[in-house]
């Protein structure tokens, strides 16, 4: 999402000012984003959350999707308002992220150098005088905190259904007029996999509280009808959803 990250230094970007965030104009292109254990629950009633993987770390990654082309962000309208009543932590966290340090030993605080609220005269101050992070950069680190206790949570949650063996390939394809639009890539949890596991398997997630994550997951995927619409605002113009399910 960060365009131009950069990790913050007090002595580099001493100068460096915040404006309010005023809506997701950012996002309007973003057609999915990452999503945490602890979120399934409210964003499950509004936007699909599927998995995809990540090859580099050998891992899934949970995602909610907002759109089902590349680009398409049916959520955001022309003035930058998300359009529903919960907006991913992920999102909400911009222009600042978590990345690994260029020495690859701890994580640094990053911000995305080319966004609109980042300016250099105008704003809140990132630093104090004295090199110390003022109040907007402790608010920003405050929160990356939490979402990195998430991202741990998720982590071994996405790695405990991987043990498993209950992901299987999912593809969404939807008829817009005379388009057909599609996702491809992604990853569902199996039903039927996810029933046939053994009481020991089965109790391992309900004790770590997983397992209403992946039904809320499952019910999520109901919310991929919203997303064959396409971005016109009048349902008769609608065109239905051609087809989505999982292929093996």
């Amino acid at each position: 999402m960060l365009t131009q990250p950069v990790a913050l230094d007090a002595s580099e970007h001493a100068r460096w000012r915040l404006r309010p965030q005023r809506g997701f104009p950012f996002a309007a292109g973003l057609h999915m984003a990452s999503v945490m254990q602890p979120e399934f629950r409210r964003v499950s009633v509004i936007y699909p959350i599927v998995f995809v993987e990540d090859t580099e770390f050998d891992a899934f990654r949970p995602m909610a999707l907002f759109g089902l082309k590349t680009g398409e962000n049916l959520f955001v309208g022309p003035d930058g308002h998300w359009d529903a009543p919960y907006v991913p932590a992920v999102v909400r966290a911009y222009p600042f992220a978590l990345a690994r340090a260029s020495d690859g030993d701890r994580l640094a605080v990053c911000i995305d150098a080319s966004a609109h609220t980042v300016c250099p005269t105008d704003g809140v101050p990132l630093f104090e005088d004295d090199g110390q992070p003022a109040a907007a950069l402790r608010d920003a680190k405050a929160f990356l905190s939490r979402l990195r206790q998430m991202q741990v949570l998720t982590d071994a949650f996405s790695r405990a259904l991987a043990e498993r063996n209950l992901f299987t390939p999912f593809a969404v394809r939807a008829r817009r007029g005379s388009e057909i639009v599609e996702v491809d890539g992604c990853y569902v949890v199996d039903e039927e996999r996810l029933d046939r596991l053994s009481d020991a398997r089965l109790s391992g997630l309900r004790e770590r509280g997983w397992l209403a994550a992946v039904y809320a997951h499952l019910v999520s995927l109901l919310q991929l009808d919203r997303l064959s619409h396409g971005p016109s605002g009048d349902p008769a113009a609608r065109s239905p959803m051609a087809s989505h399910g999982v292929h093996r």
